[in-house]
């Protein structure tokens, strides 16, 4: 058997790492071309820029894993959880970032000169 090149292994990860990319670009101009500063603006930036760290983070769990693995004496079991954990943290927190964006923005009232498009 023939071993695949390394791109193949970005592949099944390429359209969620591509749709929190444009996520992070859409909370980029709106909050470039808002006025003020909106809080759901950065919020969901913060919230888009968190899931793409994790999604850029999952590339190198493998290696971290060995590293910890080698250097604790948990072995693999304690690395795993340990790097899962973390990870799981910091989407829990982008989540709970994006909800609370778009509670903001759904309760923030328009502006009075705002043109209402249909």
């Amino acid at each position: 058997m023939t071993p695949l090149p390394g791109f193949v292994g970005v592949l099944p990860a390429l359209p969620t790492l591509l749709a929190h990319l444009a996520g992070v670009a859409v909370a980029i101009v709106l909050l470039v071309r808002q006025r003020e500063r909106s809080l759901a603006a950065i919020l969901a930036g913060a919230g888009f820029a968190l899931l793409l760290l994790t999604d850029l983070a999952a590339f190198a769990r493998g290696p971290l894993i060995n590293l910890i693995s080698h250097r604790t004496r948990g072995g693999i079991r304690l690395a795993v959880t340990g790097v899962g954990c973390c990870c799981s943290v910091v989407d829990v927190v982008a989540i709970v970032c994006l909800i609370v964006a778009l509670a903001q923005a759904l309760s923030t009232p328009k502006p009075q000169g705002a043109q209402i498009s249909s």
